[in-house]
């Protein structure tokens, strides 16, 4: 009987043993399958891409996006391209050997955001100003800037504008932007690069009659690191600017003037790497021909100015009307042809030629100009104004 106790006790020793062995060796099997660390979620060109660090014995991951198994895949990464911009995500993983699976990782946020675009850049007077494209799901902007080696940032903006006004002239700036959440900290990839050589606008420029008056003398201060400049002119009575010329030098000689009186006005825009400042202009300068040896313009004892035309049949002096501002102030002025009504038309202040002859058209300058100029209560004013300007204008019309 002791020996069949003894036999008995030495079985359920083994037996709790065994057991205890094979618990064990369930326990490490399941220690194994260690919940995956290291996960990231990022914003990519078309969606967003989640990645972790590889599982010590894991087959394969299962993505869980919002409560819900979305993606079964061996690699320790997925991209997720069934996302809305703006909206809010939440991802975890789980690792899986077998017919075990590990708990879920940590979880990440992120907010779909696409990268913005660079509409312009534009050199200012001592800045440049970046404008871009609003991304939805983005609350701020980070804007980087390089001239050389690496990128730094410059600022973080809520707007899709920045104006930098830290720039130099004749260096180059290289801009990329990316957009932020700050409710998830997420990021979108970053902008394409833009790029700008900033440089000062041109200084001092000037337009002259030469002394023989057949041409216009145009002048400007040099811009530090601009290797051209740019040179447009306006001739009143036209609709736009008209480049004239490039040039390293830092003057213009305008040859392709009017034979009749008009005034110019010239645009001068300093040039590198494609890059230009911004518009720069002198005032208007009347040119006045001389004609044969002789002015095409004189004043008579009562100071007032008689213009002399040569026009050929059909051909129009649209100029009329500005040189009516030029001298006259403005509008205030009244226009008519006094003789040769024949020869020439007025309309809007514009002389057609009709037909060969001569003819006159005169320019009166209202009254209510005089009365402003009085109203001012400048003696001083009201007599240079007197000396200066002219109260009638005579164009006197010689058609060919």
């Amino acid at each position: 009987m002791k020996k069949s106790t003894k036999i008995i006790s030495t079985a359920l020793a083994a037996l709790t043993v065994a057991s205890t062995m094979a618990v064990g060796a369930v326990s490490a099997s399941a220690a194994t399958v260690k919940k995956p660390t290291g996960v990231k979620a990022a914003n990519t060109e078309k969606g967003i891409k989640i990645s972790w660090k590889k599982v010590s014995g894991a087959k394969k991951y299962k993505l869980i996006r919002g409560g819900k198994v979305i993606k079964t895949t061996k690699k320790t990464y997925v991209k997720d391209l069934s996302v809305k911009a703006g909206k809010k995500y939440t991802y975890k993983v789980k690792a899986v050997k077998g017919k075990k699976t590990s708990k879920a990782s940590n979880a990440v946020k992120i907010t779909r955001m696409n990268y913005v675009v660079i509409k312009n850049i534009n050199n200012g007077d001592k800045k440049v100003t970046l404008n871009w494209t609003k991304r939805t799901g983005a609350n701020q902007y980070k804007v980087y800037r390089k001239t050389t080696g690496s990128y730094k940032k410059v600022a973080t903006v809520k707007s899709t504008s920045y104006t930098d006004k830290s720039v130099v002239s004749g260096t180059k700036y290289t801009y990329k932007i990316r957009c932020y959440n700050t409710s998830t900290k997420s990021s979108s990839l970053y902008s394409t690069e833009k790029s700008t050589t900033y440089l000062d606008g041109v200084a001092n420029v000037t337009a002259r009659e030469n002394t023989d008056a057949t041409c216009m003398n145009v002048k400007w201060d040099a811009v530090k690191g601009a290797s051209s400049y740019d040179v447009y002119r306006y001739k009143l009575g036209d609709d736009n600017y008209t480049k004239l010329a490039s040039t390293s030098s830092t003057s213009y000689t305008d040859t392709k003037v009017s034979k009749n009186p008009t005034a110019y006005q010239y645009i001068v825009v300093a040039v590198k790497n494609g890059s230009t400042s911004i518009d720069y202009s002198t005032s208007i300068a009347p040119y006045l021909p001389k004609r044969n040896g002789a002015n095409s313009y004189y004043r008579d004892s009562k100071n007032n100015l008689h213009i002399v035309l040569q026009l050929a049949v059909g051909e129009q002096y649209k100029e009329g009307k500005g040189l009516c501002e030029t001298f006259n102030l403005d509008d205030l002025h009244d226009v008519k042809v006094t003789e040769g009504t024949d020869v020439v038309t007025v309309n809007d202040d514009v002389i057609t030629a009709v037909k060969a002859g001569k003819a006159v058209v005169t320019v009166n300058l209202s009254d209510s100009v005089a009365g402003l100029v009085s109203s001012l209560g400048n003696k001083g004013a009201s007599t240079a104004y007197d000396k200066a300007v002219s109260k009638t204008v005579y164009v006197e019309v010689e058609v060919a």
